[in-house]
């Protein structure tokens, strides 16, 4: 009987321990307002800079990441388009260059921007060298360069992609940029050298899927796309550019993350508000946790050890242990929509949609009392 206590004592220690190592602070840094339905936000690789998409204003942010400070807002000419409006599912008249999502190249000079309404990404060149070409499509900006007080205007090269383009990933290896094309229901393979598009791979299975979020494996050989309309995860083979596997996961997956050793895939359920871990190896789905209505963007540490994720409907960003996959803790923030981890796991950056609202957390492990 004794020793029966003693070790469940132990156990419950052991369990405590892991408890209080696994607890995870959130703490204001900035926030910042004036946005204009910030869709997302992105994170240099390099940890300096941060870009953030302010959709219906047609331009985005470039903040200093050392001093958060915003250096340089971008604004498109605006030209008429038809858009969509997704409460009543209905075709609505717009504009075509409103920025959705973004990402860095590898060595986070160029900056890869969707534009909803324009069937094209374009590319922003953070040091201001890239100049289009003759036979080369462009949008208009102007840049408004607060450090220096001055405006510049500049062609930025524009690559055409399928309907509404979302989310855009650069292979590892550099050689492509994905995007994820809403209402063409097809993936766009882009050169990311020579800026031409290679292909159009459609996403299909009994009827047309709607992809959305894109994780590529560490050695740029696989593409796992997130059907939101279809449950599905999609395989591409990018030697091949052809999708060689489809698995059924839930009924709505949105965002997608794969670990570093490729081993899982976190998945984000947008209806369900759950977050789910997928095996890849073994091709099963390990274990899944509830987060809240309408989980959107997730972001997986650096160390892997946790997933963060927001939870729109329920106004709040949630913290998830990758190993018992438990909700460890809710932060509330309004309208949650972008989400972006800085390289070194120090920073959390969250877009507020509605509010308009970017806020910066410092991220803690705490070790409680």
């Amino acid at each position: 009987m004794r020793k029966s206590i003693i070790k469940l004592s132990i156990v419950s220690m052991l369990l405590l321990i892991s408890l209080r190592l696994n607890a995870i602070d959130l703490s204001v840094v900035k926030t910042f307002s004036g946005a204009c339905a910030p869709k997302s936000v992105d994170v240099s690789p390099d940890g300096k800079y941060v870009a953030v998409m302010n959709l219906e204003c047609l331009n985005f942010w470039l903040i200093d990441r050392s001093n958060l400070k915003i250096i340089k807002k971008i604004k498109f000419k605006a030209t008429h388009a038809k858009g969509w409006n997704y409460q009543k599912n209905i075709a609505t008249d717009s504009y075509a260059q409103k920025p959705v999502e973004s990402c860095f190249s590898n060595d986070s000079r160029f900056l890869w921007v969707s534009l909803h309404n324009a069937k094209a990404v374009v590319v922003y060149d953070t040091q201001g060298k890239l100049k289009t070409a003759k036979d080369q499509l462009f949008e208009r900006t102007t840049t408004i360069n607060l450090l220096t007080n001055k405006n510049t205007t500049a062609k930025v090269i524009k690559i055409e992609t399928g309907k509404t383009p979302k989310v855009i990933e650069i292979t590892p290896d550099g050689k492509y940029a994905l995007v994820a094309n809403w209402h063409s229901h097809s993936i766009s393979i882009i050169d990311a050298k020579t800026y031409k598009k290679v292909k159009d791979i459609p996403m299909k299975g009994k009827f047309d899927y709607i992809p959305r979020g894109i994780a590529i494996s560490s050695d740029s050989k696989r593409a796992y796309i997130a059907n939101m309309r279809g449950g599905t995860i999609s395989i591409i083979d990018l030697d091949n550019l052809k999708v060689i596997s489809d698995i059924w996961i839930t009924p709505n997956p949105r965002h997608i993350v794969l670990t570093k050793d490729d081993k899982y895939l976190y998945i984000s359920d947008n209806i369900g508000g759950k977050v789910i871990k997928y095996d890849i190896i073994n091709k099963k789905k390990i274990a899944q946790t509830t987060v809240g209505k309408y989980t959107r963007t997730i972001v997986l540490s650096p160390d892997g050890n946790y997933v963060y994720a927001n939870s729109y409907g329920e106004n709040f960003i949630g913290v998830i242990d990758t190993k018992t996959m438990k909700l460890l803790k809710k932060v509330d923030f309004p309208s949650p929509m972008g989400l972006s981890i800085s390289p070194d796991g120090e920073q959390l950056w969250v877009t507020s949609y509605r509010k308009g609202l970017v806020r910066v957390y410092k991220i803690s492990k705490l070790l409680k009392k």
